[in-house]
């Protein structure tokens, strides 16, 4: 399926528009995981800074105790020795740098920042919350009951310490539905005691959720953008199609209407140059059609008075001589004749079946002793003037028997197009006399009866219907000649 102009651009803006909001989806994502991430690493650094800090001032033996009572399940704080580096840990070095830089000037006692990342499958599942009576606060106070989430302080979570094969940490894990899960480790050294506080986080990024919902709500704009695009654009086109219209009219011959200056101001200027273009092509063909049968007339009359001063001449072998040039003049002035109507395009539009159209010049020929068959067909309807193609037919089938001896005549569908072949047993024409044969009076030999008018016919008839014609040597010897022709016309 051909799709018009106006099909071709709103497409083409649909796929534009598409492209621009997944390119714009795109970007937001990466640029909202990085926003995510820098906030994270971020408020990573400044809890270990500020648990650091809140650590110092309880004593060395309960410092341990404060680490733990810290941890929720995506935290996990410990306070002693540092645990080694795993081997998928990554150390950011950079990082690493600016949070020591940060915590020397905050007044900290940190001689050294480790900072490492590393991924995760799946995070532990989150666990409710449980009362539990601590005494870490109870400096001069009494122990109070607190709020905390439910799991084993004593005991490391399995993802501190274990590594498990995660997703790589590519582009594609920003589109995940269920994004990879990161292990994000921040260790401070005490400069004085040498111990190190250490802070797991557990993270994810955000989910893509919002993503796919800024896609769809994208998705949706650029469909109704698409649909503004498409009322806006057959209104712009109509005056084009208008033209494609009438444009074919005229190419077939037909007479082809005055088209509304309508549209904007560079289309106008393209419609007023086809109306002009349309009013002297008609009046240039109508003059040389006039022309052609005013001669032809003018003629027939002062040829008929010769003729009939033929039987006062004498000898009878000049007086045949006379009679042969005034028949062949006579049968040039019919041709000419001939070409005036087919040109003129005799006829309306009509539905035939081109099958059945062909079978009657076979038969036509036939009865006159031709040699001529044709292949059976199914039938193929066409929309077409019969008597132009019926002559068209006719000069092909004449051809066929007067140069080649015998014709055989095939109908077929190919796509949009209906398709004659009409072959013959001759000696064929030479490759580079295939399309001079077209040209009006053009003979490559005298030693047969013709005027030189017959394929000149035949081509213009079917170029005035959308077809063509065509000459093809035979593989084995012979000619062809192939119609193609439209199976619908333009109304």
């Amino acid at each position: 399926m051909r799709l018009t102009l106006g099909q071709q651009l709103m497409l083409l803006v649909i796929g534009l528009v598409l492209a621009v909001q997944v390119i714009n989806v795109i970007v937001a994502r990466i640029a909202d995981v990085q926003l995510v991430t820098e906030g994270q690493t971020t408020r990573h650094i400044t809890l270990a800074g500020q648990s650091f800090r809140g650590g110092l001032i309880l004593p060395k033996d309960q410092r341990a105790r404060y680490a733990q009572s810290l941890s929720n399940p995506a935290i996990h704080m410990e306070w002693g020795p540092q645990k080694p580096v795993l081997e998928g840990d990554v150390r950011r070095p950079d990082i690493e740098a600016e949070a020591l830089s940060w915590y020397t000037r905050a007044g900290l006692p940190v001689s050294e920042v480790v900072v490492t990342e590393r991924g995760y499958p799946t995070p532990p599942p989150r666990q409710g919350m449980v009362a539990e009576r601590s005494p870490i606060l109870g400096l001069g106070e009494p122990p109070r009951t607190l709020w905390v989430h439910e799991f084993d302080r004593k005991s490391v979570p399995e993802w501190v310490f274990k590594e498990k094969q995660a997703p790589p940490g590519n582009f594609m894990n920003l589109l995940r539905s269920q994004p990879r899960v990161e292990v994000h480790r921040v260790a401070l050294r005490h400069d004085v005691t040498g111990d190190w506080l250490t802070v797991y986080q557990l993270r994810r990024l955000p989910p893509i959720n919002s993503v796919y919902t800024k896609l769809i709500i994208s998705s949706l704009a650029s469909l109704l953008i698409a649909i503004v695009l498409l009322l806006i654009s057959r209104r712009i086109m109509r005056p084009f199609w208008n033209l494609s219209h009438q444009a074919e009219r005229l190419g077939r011959g037909e007479l082809a209407s005055q088209l509304a200056v309508e549209g904007p101001r560079d289309t106008q200027e393209i419609i007023k140059s086809f109306n002009r273009m349309n009013e002297r092509v008609t009046q240039t063909v109508d003059y040389q059609i006039g022309l052609l049968r005013s001669l032809a007339h003018d003629l027939k009359g002062p040829l008929a008075a010769v003729q009939r001063l033929v039987g006062s001449v004498e000898p009878d072998t000049t007086k045949n001589q006379i009679e042969t040039r005034l028949n062949r003049v006579q049968t040039n002035i019919d041709s000419i004749m001939s070409f005036s109507r087919a040109v003129m395009r005799d006829g309306n539009l009509e539905k035939v079946d081109l099958a059945l159209l062909l079978d009657v010049v076979v038969e036509e020929h036939y009865g006159q002793g031709a040699l001529v068959e044709m292949t059976d067909a199914e039938p193929v309807i066409v929309s077409c003037r019969v008597n132009a193609i019926q002559r068209c037919l006719s000069n092909l089938v004449e051809n066929a028997c007067k140069y080649g001896g015998e014709a055989r005549a095939c109908v077929s569908k190919d796509g949009d197009e209906a398709i004659v072949t009409i072959s013959d047993k001759g000696p064929g024409i030479p490759e580079d006399e295939l399309e001079r044969v077209f040209q009006p009076f053009e003979r490559l030999t005298q030693h047969v009866p013709g005027t030189g008018l017959g394929l000149t016919i035949t081509k213009t008839i079917m170029v005035d219907h959308g077809g063509s014609v065509h000459l093809l040597n035979g593989p084995t010897g012979g000619l062809q000649a192939v119609l193609r022709l439209p199976l619908h016309a333009y109304d």
